[in-house]
């Protein structure tokens, strides 16, 4: 079996998830196989090591017609903290599809866009390693096939830093702990929720294009003792400019929070999630629906800050990931739906009488 990497183009109904390590895709790396539909077995298993590039499968040929389907993931050989596309092609005419997946044991959420499959996982910073892919399928009742893979995760270096904030961020007085602790199960129990389908339509957009000024999982000392690790991407900008809703999705909470400040978290289907925070300003409230790239608040300095800035945060079954690495992710956009018999003719004639 050959792996090669690149992109591959097949006809057909394209299966698609995302299994979010973190970070930027470079590369690609490709396996193929034609699983065999076999009546008498539960499961046909098939291995591949991204190192070796090799991909087997047993079965029966004679009971079955064999189908190829092809996976690709990107990059082939990732970092923790970095995002890894996995695509999955099969051929046309499958009829009803079934899949679900698993990252090292732990289920990546599925759901359908575009006519795609799609599914993001969060892997916690500093694993690396080997782990386990695994991709079982069925088409129109037939026995499930698994499929399984190694991807290779090289580990990650983060970076340290030294702040200075006002010492009641810090060391909170005791009548604001139990506010503390409320919005701290607020956002937990907020995360942990799973909307039944995707939000988004395609492409995740940067929030502001400016320039980084604190990177993902870096170590926070503040005014001297270790506090916290980053668990987000803060973007440089002044008080009062835009900010900008990476996907489509509904707004989770709107509201302000003693260490996040003026915050949004948005909900863009299947438990993920993105959180802007330290606004000076939100134009949005909760339970509203907004489109990618759409304006929902301001740039501030709100909550435990040194300055103005923008905290962009992102979350997949409650873990925290990498919020730059979903920007080069290639996410499928929602099917449009055809206009109904007469309305082109009717919104052409609108437009004429403007």
């Amino acid at each position: 079996m050959r792996q090669t990497t690149g992109t591959r183009r097949t006809t057909g109904t394209r299966l698609l998830f995302v299994l979010l390590l973190g970070g930027m895709p470079t590369s690609a790396a490709i396996a193929s196989v034609a699983p065999a539909q076999v009546a008498s077995r539960d499961t046909v298993d098939a291995e591949a090591s991204a190192s070796e590039g090799e991909l087997s499968s047993n079965g029966s040929a004679a009971e079955t017609t064999p189908e190829e389907i092809a996976v690709r993931w990107e990059p082939e050989s990732p970092t923790d903290g970095t995002a890894l596309a996995v695509t999955i092609e099969t051929p046309a005419g499958s009829g009803e599809t079934r899949v679900r997946a698993e990252l090292n044991g732990r289920p990546v959420r599925m759901g359908q866009v575009g006519g795609d499959w799609f599914g993001l996982v969060a892997l916690p910073a500093d694993q690396a390693g080997p782990m386990e892919l695994v991709v079982s399928h069925s088409r129109n009742g037939e026995p499930e096939v698994t499929t399984r893979w190694t991807v290779q995760v090289r580990p990650r270096t983060y970076s340290e830093t030294q702040l200075s904030v006002a010492p009641r961020f810090t060391s909170p007085p005791a009548e604001v702990m139990e506010r503390i602790e409320r919005e701290r199960e607020l956002v937990r129990s907020t995360l942990r929720e799973v909307t039944p389908e995707w939000l988004i339509d395609g492409n995740f957009v940067r929030p502001r294009n400016t320039r980084i000024t604190s990177p993902f999982g870096q170590k926070r000392v503040f005014n001297g003792e270790l506090k916290s690790r980053h668990w987000g991407v803060d973007l440089a900008g002044d008080v009062g400019t835009p900010v900008r809703v990476a996907g489509r999705g509904r707004i989770a909470i709107a509201r302000n929070l003693y260490y996040a400040g003026n915050a949004i978290y948005v909900d863009h289907g299947l438990g993920v999630f993105s959180g802007y925070y330290h606004l000076s300003q939100i134009d949005v409230s909760e339970g509203d629906l907004v489109e990618r790239g759409q304006v929902i608040g301001r740039v501030g300095a709100t909550g435990r800050v040194t300055g103005p800035h923008l905290h962009w945060s992102f979350f997949a079954g409650g873990e925290r990931l990498d919020a730059g690495s979903v920007l080069d992710l290639r996410v499928p956009e929602a099917e449009k739906a055809e206009p109904e018999a007469g309305e082109a003719e009717r919104e052409a004639a609108e437009v004429g009488e403007r």
